[in-house]
């Protein structure tokens, strides 16, 4: 599937992503990234996020999640929300559509 990533907060777009959901994990999507617009501190917040859960820093999480969430990213077509985003050399991008917790998947971010 096709589809753009916005922030529903400014209602810019932020990439055309082809991507598609894997059957192995709920919720979970992958696929590449056709055009890359993610603004400049936005992606260093989400490559921040994502060296954090490599090397198992949780204590930080927090702090960075909010900076992201603000931007409230959503995919234009389906309108739904993505969360955990990964990028990979700005070429592939993961993610999912519901937030993940230890006591199941939230339709929106957890209050902080």
């Amino acid at each position: 599937m096709k589809d753009y990533i916005i922030s529903y907060r400014t209602k810019e777009k932020y990439a055309l992503i082809e991507y598609k959901k894997e059957d192995e994990i709920e919720y979970y999507c992958t696929g590449r990234i056709l055009k890359f617009s993610f603004p400049k501190k936005l992606h260093e917040l989400i490559n921040e996020y994502n060296e954090l859960v490599n090397t198992i820093t949780l204590s930080l999480l927090d702090e960075i999640e909010e900076k992201i969430y603000w931007y409230d990213l959503m995919l234009k077509s389906s309108e739904n929300r993505i969360f955990n985003i990964s990028l990979k050399e700005n070429e592939y991008i993961s993610f999912f559509l519901k937030y993940p917790t230890s006591d199941g998947f939230l339709d929106r971010y957890p209050s902080i």
